[in-house]
């Protein structure tokens, strides 16, 4: 198993110039549909907190309505230092059910839902962050699409899991660093079939531009 905080330096440091397009893309969608300063944020798999960083140039953000959780101690001493004043907590998604006293507007998965090892992991994971969400409370989602041209010939040395699922997806062993990590490759099929099983409604769920990641804008019914 992945010892997250060994692996905290590796990650900031393979994030720290990356653009973020599709980060970019999610912002100009919240623009135009009104501020969100007082709603409520949850960052599933938050990380150093770089998302906030973004969210934070073009909104007022109170410290006590955003919440980053993420498994690793030493990324999230990273985000602390980064912007204090906001709540950050050491969890994994898969006990999101334990923040019940939680109500917020608005959650992002980015990279970090592509890490569950399981159809009915993620299932559940869904159903549980459903019950956080607020009336009309809106999901932005990013996976990594492993399998498109782009990225199909950037990861084609790497490690395949298993054999294509029903929907045609794919599990992989990727090394970044020195480490290995799994990821869950989507098809846009089985993300579909999970959104609708769990009872949200699919705005979007499409291969962005780029052609790295799958983006998804999914609302509580």
């Amino acid at each position: 198993m992945l010892d997250y905080n060994n692996f905290a330096k590796t990650f900031s440091a393979s994030r720290k110039n990356m653009k973020w397009e599709e980060i970019e893309y999610f912002i100009q969608y919240l623009l135009k549909n009104g501020d969100i300063e007082d709603k409520r944020i949850l960052d599933v798999g938050c990380g150093n907190g770089r998302l906030l960083g973004e969210l934070k140039k073009y909104f007022e953000i109170k410290g006590e309505n955003y919440l980053g959780i993420d498994l690793s101690e030493e990324l999230l001493k990273e985000a602390k230092s980064f912007f204090p004043g906001y709540n950050f907590l050491v969890s994994n998604m898969l006990d999101v059910k334990e923040l019940k006293n939680e109500k917020v507007d608005i959650i992002f998965f980015i990279a970090s839902f592509h890490h569950l090892d399981s159809f009915e992991k993620r299932k559940n994971v869904l159903l549980e962050v459903s019950k956080l969400l607020t009336e009309n409370g809106i999901i932005f989602m990013t996976n990594w699409d492993l399998q498109s041209p782009l990225n199909t010939e950037k990861y084609q040395k790497s490690e395949i899991l298993g054999t294509e699922n029903e929907f045609g997806s794919k599990d992989f062993s990727i090394k970044i660093g020195k480490y290995q990590r799994f990821y869950h490759s989507f098809s846009l099929l089985e993300l579909e079939k999970l959104f609708t099983e769990t009872g949200f409604f699919i705005e979007e769920n499409r291969l962005f531009e780029n052609e790295r990641n799958i983006i998804s804008i999914i609302k509580k019914k």
